[in-house]
C-alpha cells in the first residue's frame, strides 16, 4: 500500500485509483491503472507498507495492551513504481 506524506501540512493521503490532495492541497497522488504504479506530486513524499504483514495485524489485533506491529517505510527518492508530475502535467 502507498500513501503520501504532505511536508506542507502533515496530513497522510492513501492512495487510490484516482486524484486525492492532502488538506492543504500542495500535495497529490493517485495510483495507475495496474493499481502498482503511483503518480505524486508537490510537496508528497511516498510512504509504504506491505499489505501482508498489515492484514495479519488487523486480524490479529488484540482486545488490549499492545496492538500488532508491521513495518511501514518511505519509499527513497529513486523507485521504479513512483512517478513524480506537476499538475500541470495531468
Amino acid at each position: 500500500m502507498k500513501l503520501i506524506f504532505c511536508s506542507n501540512c502533515s496530513d497522510v493521503v492513501r492512495l487510490l485509483n484516482y486524484y486525492r490532495e492532502c488538506e492543504c492541497k500542495e500535495s497529490f497522488g493517485f495510483y495507475e491503472s495496474d493499481e502498482l504504479n503511483a503518480v505524486i506530486g508537490g510537496k508528497a513524499i511516498p510512504i509504504g507498507f506491505s499489505n501482508f504483514p498489515f492484514k495479519y495485524a488487523l486480524e490479529h489485533r488484540p482486545r488490549s495492551g499492545t496492538g500488532r506491529r508491521f513495518d511501514a517505510f518511505v519509499i527513497p527518492h529513486k523507485c521504479s513504481t513512483i512517478k513524480y508530475r506537476n499538475k500541470e502535467e495531468l
